[in-house]
């Protein structure tokens, strides 16, 4: 019952990749004030919920 609460214990690399994507968009808006921060906020909104859906997806039963 646990596993199907805390995702990031289950699927560590996914958790990783999109944790991944999005401290590294802080990091550039940190260096550079000049990007649009909507737009990155978007970008990473569509590429988290992507790699959400085929990495937390349940392609095993395991």
């Amino acid at each position: 019952m646990l596993k199907e609460f805390i995702l990031f214990i289950k699927y560590p690399y996914t958790a990783g990749v999109i944790a991944t994507i999005w401290l590294g968009s802080a990091v550039l808006l940190a260096f550079n004030h000049d990007l649009p921060l909507i737009k990155i906020v978007i970008i990473n909104m569509v590429v988290s919920v992507l790699i959400a859906a085929y990495g937390f997806g349940s392609k095993t039963n395991g």
